[in-house]
Protein backbone atom coordinates (compact mmCIF):
# COMPACT_ATOMS: atom_id res chain seq x y z
CA UNK A 1 0.00 0.00 0.00
CA UNK A 2 2.77 2.35 0.74
CA UNK A 3 3.97 1.84 -2.75
CA UNK A 4 0.54 2.71 -4.13
CA UNK A 5 0.47 5.91 -2.09
CA UNK A 6 3.95 6.86 -3.19
CA UNK A 7 3.02 6.22 -6.81
CA UNK A 8 -0.10 8.33 -6.39
CA UNK A 9 1.91 11.05 -4.72
CA UNK A 10 4.51 10.93 -7.47
CA UNK A 11 1.78 11.13 -10.09
CA UNK A 12 0.18 14.10 -8.33
CA UNK A 13 3.56 15.81 -8.08
CA UNK A 14 4.20 15.13 -11.76
CA UNK A 15 0.83 16.56 -12.70
CA UNK A 16 1.38 19.61 -10.49
CA UNK A 17 4.88 20.08 -11.90
CA UNK A 18 3.58 19.65 -15.45
CA UNK A 19 0.73 22.10 -14.80
CA UNK A 20 3.18 24.55 -13.20
CA UNK A 21 5.57 24.13 -16.15
CA UNK A 22 2.73 24.70 -18.59
CA UNK A 23 1.69 27.75 -16.65
CA UNK A 24 5.25 29.12 -16.70
CA UNK A 25 5.55 28.33 -20.40
CA UNK A 26 2.29 30.16 -21.14
CA UNK A 27 3.47 33.13 -19.09
CA UNK A 28 6.78 33.20 -20.95
CA UNK A 29 5.02 32.78 -24.27
CA UNK A 30 2.69 35.68 -23.45
CA UNK A 31 5.66 37.80 -22.44
CA UNK A 32 7.52 36.74 -25.54
CA UNK A 33 4.46 37.47 -27.68
CA UNK A 34 4.41 41.00 -26.37
CA UNK A 35 8.11 41.23 -27.10
CA UNK A 36 7.56 39.79 -30.55
CA UNK A 37 4.78 42.27 -31.21
CA UNK A 38 7.04 45.15 -30.12
CA UNK A 39 9.92 43.79 -32.19
CA UNK A 40 7.67 43.43 -35.24
CA UNK A 41 6.38 46.98 -34.80
CA UNK A 42 9.94 48.27 -34.48
CA UNK A 43 10.92 46.29 -37.57
CA UNK A 44 7.95 47.66 -39.53
CA UNK A 45 8.72 51.21 -38.37
CA UNK A 46 12.40 50.79 -39.29
CA UNK A 47 11.48 49.40 -42.70
CA UNK A 48 9.06 52.26 -43.29
CA UNK A 49 11.70 54.82 -42.26
CA UNK A 50 14.26 53.17 -44.50
CA UNK A 51 11.79 53.23 -47.39
CA UNK A 52 11.15 56.94 -46.84
CA UNK A 53 14.90 57.61 -46.70
CA UNK A 54 15.41 55.76 -50.00
CA UNK A 55 12.53 57.68 -51.57
CA UNK A 56 13.99 61.02 -50.51
CA UNK A 57 17.43 59.94 -51.70
CA UNK A 58 16.19 58.95 -55.16
CA UNK A 59 14.05 62.07 -55.47
CA UNK A 60 17.13 64.19 -54.76
CA UNK A 61 19.19 62.18 -57.25
CA UNK A 62 16.58 62.57 -59.99
CA UNK A 63 16.20 66.31 -59.29
CA UNK A 64 19.98 66.84 -59.44
CA UNK A 65 20.22 64.72 -62.58
CA UNK A 66 17.49 66.75 -64.28
CA UNK A 67 19.18 70.01 -63.28
CA UNK A 68 22.50 68.78 -64.63
CA UNK A 69 20.87 67.58 -67.86
CA UNK A 70 19.25 71.02 -68.33
CA UNK A 71 22.60 72.75 -67.81
CA UNK A 72 24.32 70.41 -70.29
CA UNK A 73 21.58 70.90 -72.87
CA UNK A 74 21.76 74.68 -72.49
CA UNK A 75 25.51 74.61 -73.07
CA UNK A 76 25.14 72.29 -76.03
CA UNK A 77 22.46 74.58 -77.45
CA UNK A 78 24.71 77.62 -77.08
CA UNK A 79 27.60 75.75 -78.69
CA UNK A 80 25.39 74.57 -81.55
CA UNK A 81 24.00 78.07 -82.08
CA UNK A 82 27.48 79.64 -82.22
CA UNK A 83 28.74 76.86 -84.49
CA UNK A 84 25.84 77.37 -86.91
CA UNK A 85 26.39 81.13 -86.91
CA UNK A 86 30.08 80.63 -87.71
CA UNK A 87 29.22 78.12 -90.41
CA UNK A 88 26.70 80.52 -91.97
CA UNK A 89 29.26 83.35 -91.94
CA UNK A 90 31.92 81.15 -93.52
CA UNK A 91 29.46 79.83 -96.11
CA UNK A 92 28.53 83.40 -97.11
CA UNK A 93 32.23 84.34 -97.35
CA UNK A 94 32.95 81.23 -99.42
CA UNK A 95 30.03 82.05 -101.74
CA UNK A 96 31.38 85.57 -102.26
CA UNK A 97 34.88 84.26 -102.97
CA UNK A 98 33.55 81.62 -105.35
CA UNK A 99 31.43 84.13 -107.28
CA UNK A 100 34.44 86.46 -107.45
CA UNK A 101 36.63 83.63 -108.77
CA UNK A 102 34.01 82.67 -111.37
CA UNK A 103 33.62 86.28 -112.49
CA UNK A 104 37.42 86.67 -112.72
CA UNK A 105 37.82 83.42 -114.61
CA UNK A 106 35.16 84.12 -117.23
CA UNK A 107 35.86 87.87 -117.64
CA UNK A 108 38.56 87.42 -120.35
CA UNK A 109 36.20 85.19 -122.34
CA UNK A 110 33.45 87.79 -122.47
CA UNK A 111 33.65 90.17 -125.39
CA UNK A 112 34.74 93.61 -124.31
CA UNK A 113 32.65 96.67 -125.03
CA UNK A 114 35.21 98.03 -127.47
CA UNK A 115 35.10 94.95 -129.68
CA UNK A 116 31.33 94.97 -129.57
CA UNK A 117 31.21 98.60 -130.69
CA UNK A 118 33.56 98.01 -133.57
CA UNK A 119 31.67 95.05 -134.82
CA UNK A 120 28.42 96.98 -134.67
CA UNK A 121 29.84 99.95 -136.60
CA UNK A 122 31.24 97.81 -139.37
CA UNK A 123 28.06 95.97 -139.83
Amino acid sequence: MAEGVTEETRGAVRQATAADGEQRLLTLARGDMGGLVRANRALADGTSELGRAWLVFWQEQVAEGMELARAVLERQGAFLRSSLERMTTQAARNAELTSGMIDGCFAPLRPSEATERTSRHTA
